[in-house]
């Protein structure tokens, strides 16, 4: 798991971009192809600056203006729109007295990404991340009083709201709620199957239906276990080692 604090503290839009790109897997994907292209793509801005060919200087910052803008490198992107709009209107004058600061910032842009792509988020010492995901306040309040000083609670009240979470952070475990609004639980336990997440994340679901269609219906997917509600902190515990256990054999 790449450490995504890198890219938010040089203010990329990390969570904004993957409303388009979907998961933090496609994204890194065309991160690391935007990266790659970069070095390339500057020797070209100089050599069609060099040779005054205004229209492909144009199109090339383009080009760059708009992946970055894609993958939320917003302030960058205005970089690239001045140049873009200079290479158009054949500005040369504009262009060679700024296109030191243009290098800089592909520059620096691909500075960033090196850092980013050979990070690993460190939770060594710090809790990790476990997300509850419950329509009620009640009970994500209930669970967090008796799991906060040991874990870090993420809370999501809708299934909607725990994929957003899935996507852009490192969740060590789920405690999932089957009866939400927008999305409900079952629908997040396809999410992480058609993201193959469904056996890297321990998962426990929650549910006040004891049914057996259910709670057959949940173990359909290779989930750890099943908290019914109502339940005590004793279950609570119970599942807790149960996600332990969960890595100690993976």
């Amino acid at each position: 798991m790449k450490d995504v604090n890198i890219l938010k503290d040089y203010n990329v839009m990390v969570d904004t971009s993957l409303e388009f790109w979907g998961d933090m897997d496609s994204y890194n994907d065309s991160l690391l192809e935007f990266k790659n292209s970069l070095e390339s793509k500057s020797e070209n801005l100089e050599y069609y600056k060099n040779n005054s060919d205004w229209d492909n200087y144009g199109i090339l910052a383009h080009s760059i203006k708009s992946e970055a803008k894609y993958l939320g490198f917003m302030n960058d992107a205005e970089v690239f729109l001045k140049h873009e709009m200079a290479g158009k209107e054949a500005n040369a004058t504009f262009i060679e007295n700024n296109f030191s600061d243009l290098k800089n910032t592909i520059v620096k842009i691909m500075e960033v990404l090196d850092s980013y792509f050979n990070s690993s988020y460190n939770q060594t010492n710090e809790k990790k991340h476990i997300l509850i995901a419950d329509d009620s306040n009640i009970m994500l309040n209930f669970i967090e009083q008796n799991i906060g000083e040991e874990y870090q609670v993420v809370k999501a009240n809708n299934g909607k709201e725990a994929i957003e979470k899935l996507e852009s952070m490192n969740i060590y475990a789920l405690l999932l709620d089957l009866n939400m609004p927008t999305t409900n639980g079952f629908e997040v336990l396809e999410y992480l199957k058609s993201k193959q997440l469904i056996e890297k994340i321990p998962v426990v679901v929650i549910t006040g239906d004891d049914t057996p269609d259910t709670i057959n219906k949940a173990f359909a997917y290779p989930i750890l276990d099943v908290l019914n509600k109502p339940f005590k902190v004793e279950n609570i515990n119970r599942v807790l080692v149960s996600i332990k256990s969960f890595y100690e054999k993976n």
